[in-house]
């Protein structure tokens, strides 16, 4: 079940890395990097993907760093 192996709150610039299925918005946010196996793009850092609170995002990532606002990503 979701949540179940835990999560982490992100609401810096740090990178973070690990393994995490969902990532959902608790605030307004843009990535400077979402590394996925799962969802890509022509730079394979998906920058500049930006979602409004509440909005979420699943598949299987490796690497997050915000540029702004804030998550709460789900451990895979």
């Amino acid at each position: 079940a979701l949540g179940q192996l835990g999560s982490l709150f992100i609401q810096d610039t740090s990178d973070q890395l690990g393994q995490w299925g969902r990532i959902q918005c608790v605030s307004a946010c843009t990535f400077s990097k979402l590394v996925s196996t799962t969802l890509t793009s022509a730079s394979g850092t998906n920058a500049d993907l930006t979602l409004a609170a509440g909005m979420e995002i699943q598949g299987l990532f490796t690497e997050i760093q915000l540029a702004s606002g804030s998550v709460i990503a789900y451990l895979a």
